[in-house]
């Protein structure tokens, strides 16, 4: 069960790590730390130049080229299904974000060592017969939080490229709870909703009133597994004019009820709370 949650492999060069983002499934998303790697990395439309140590978000929803990394290259690959992803996305919502959040992580070596530490110890607590899943997401929560406490500007290259969607992008996660409507964001940034919508249709591959919904998606999800908010509370929370209107946008996202999804997500709540 705790391989269907999160697989962690160890490479030792190019051809291994192609091995195993081969077949890449429709809602796995990998997370790969390289110690020793040179060359261009692409995912979707964003380019980024890789040295040394270093670390790539390869979101659920992308398309990522590395064929033009040095074959030598080694490190970690962690895999992580929708459901893994979604616990430790509230641990760091500007890396794990697919339309927003990083491409890359250029580290230090001693960064990198801290890093590979911990993932040691997944992977020697992966390999028990009675293998703990709380131990495992609580050290993979380490794992995310320090990388996250280490994004830089000057270090890390954003899945975003163009100026004006990542002003769009900052707007929306400033203002996501109060204001649910395209209307407020185009306003703000004097465009027409037509311009910012051709816009994220080309830079990001989706539009902007996916963007608003999916940050809002984020945050009840963190409520829902992190608070003890009820469901009414959390809806009011995040301004929805009613519970039930809430349900229905939550059900949309995640083919769940909050309750069915608090419910299915319950054996994790005592160590993630």
């Amino acid at each position: 069960m705790i391989n269907k949650i999160l697989s962690l492999n160890k490479f030792s060069r190019f051809s291994e790590l192609k091995e195993l983002i081969k077949e890449k499934e429709e809602l796995i998303s990998y997370l790969i730390f390289f110690e020793n790697v040179s060359g261009i990395l692409k995912i979707n439309l964003i380019e980024t130049k890789m040295e040394g140590f270093s670390i790539v978000n390869f979101p659920i929803i992308s398309k990522l080229n590395i064929n033009n990394i040095l074959k030598k290259t080694n490190g970690w690959c962690v895999s992580l299904d929708k459901d893994a992803r979604d616990i430790l996305l509230i641990h760091s919502f500007k890396l794990f974000c697919p339309f927003t959040g990083i491409a890359n992580v250029n580290i230090g070596k001693i960064i990198f060592k801290k890093l590979e530490f911990y993932l040691q110890e997944v992977q020697n607590e992966m390999s028990f017969k009675n293998s703990s899943a709380e131990i495992i997401y609580l050290q993979m929560a380490l794992v995310i939080k320090y990388i996250s406490r280490n994004i830089e500007n000057n270090n890390s290259t954003s899945l975003i490229a163009d100026e004006k969607t990542k002003e769009f992008s900052d707007l929306v996660n400033k203002e996501y709870k109060n204001n649910h409507n395209l209307g407020f964001y185009t306003n703000e940034m004097c465009m027409s909703a037509k311009t910012l919508s051709r816009l994220t249709k080309q830079k990001l591959n989706i539009s902007p009133k996916q963007i608003i919904q999916y940050r809002i998606n984020a945050e009840a999800i963190r409520l829902l597994i992190h608070s003890n908010l009820s469901i009414k509370e959390i809806a009011y929370d995040l301004n929805f004019t009613s519970p039930d209107y809430f349900n229905y946008f939550f059900k949309k996202f995640n083919k769940l009820s909050p309750s069915a999804y608090k419910n299915k997500m319950s054996e994790n709540l005592s160590f993630l709370s």
